[in-house]
């Protein structure tokens, strides 16, 4: 979480050089966890807003 921004940072992939997918996801806006895709969730519902 970037409380700064309001943002969801969403980090995939890690390689020794970082990772190959970064994601950022913002106000209104649906996030899927990769390992569970029928969990959903909004940023609004983590960020309280």
């Amino acid at each position: 979480m970037n409380l700064t921004e309001k943002c969801l940072e969403v980090y995939r992939q890690p390689t020794a050089n970082g990772y190959e997918i970064v994601q950022t996801f913002k106000s209104g806006e649906t996030v899927t966890i990769q390992a569970l895709p029928n969990v959903t969730f909004t940023v609004d519902e983590i960020l309280g807003d």
